[in-house]
């Protein structure tokens, strides 16, 4: 339907060159491509997305860390696996390793296998994940206002201009050590300035790309403001 060339959007296009119709590709905001192409957060996906299914992918792992994490009392009952057709599921799954992190570590100190789970006494790394769940989490509260029920397209893109105002909003706090959006990375001591830099550069990429994606947003805000300027 959307191919540029073969599909309908392109032939469209090939046979009514004057046409001004604007077409929208997609309204989702997929939180894995926006931040593995603006940001680096691969590396960290991958160890996450290991970990859970170093617990999950075995029988025997699986039962006893879901006992262990009932004996604890822990408000889960389990790790969530990571699902790229799922458009929220990198959210749900940093949030409830972040929760779990502690437990995680001290059950794997336990079966000895402390190896499983360094990156989470790791203050480096821990900083990124911490950034990255802060960041995808934000992420995810915009896709679901996107997704609701009986909006219009002016009713999208408001939420998408008001999303890149708090990115710049965000960049802007970073550059001032104020985490107080980012209340994971907050919770990490001392994260150096090295890091906040990239950080706040990765932010300002991620509005880049945002501006890219969403360009036909933006031509369709221009047709109906020269509409409404029409009107009156």
């Amino acid at each position: 339907m959307t191919g540029k060339k073969s599909g309908f959007l392109g032939l469209f296009n090939q046979n009514y060159p004057w046409n001004n119709v604007v077409f929208l590709h997609c309204v989702q905001v997929h939180q894995d491509a926006l931040c593995k192409s603006a940001l680096n957060m691969k590396p960290v996906l991958d160890a996450v997305v290991k970990l859970v299914n170093t617990i999950r992918s075995r029988g025997l792992t699986h039962r006893q860390f879901r006992d262990f994490l009932q004996s604890v009392q822990s408000e889960y009952s389990d790790v969530l696996y990571y699902t790229k057709v799922r458009w929220l599921s990198a959210g749900w799954v940093f949030e409830r390793v972040w929760q779990l992190k502690d437990v995680i570590v001290s059950f794997f100190h336990e079966k000895q296998c402390s190896a499983d789970c360094e990156m989470l006494e790791d203050t480096e790394w821990l900083s990124d994940f911490a950034f990255f769940t802060d960041l995808v989490c934000h992420m995810n509260n915009l896709n679901v206002k996107m997704q609701g029920k009986n909006q219009f397209i002016d009713d999208i893109w408001a939420h998408l201009k008001a999303f890149k105002l708090k990115l710049n909003l965000f960049a802007g706090q970073l550059a001032k050590n104020d985490l107080s959006h980012f209340s994971r990375l907050n919770s990490i001591p001392s994260v150096n300035e090295e890091k906040l830099k990239n950080y706040e550069d990765g932010l300002k990429k991620l509005n880049f790309e945002f501006e890219r994606r969403f360009q036909d947003f933006s031509a369709i805000q221009t047709e109906l403001d020269i509409f409404t300027c029409l009107s009156t």
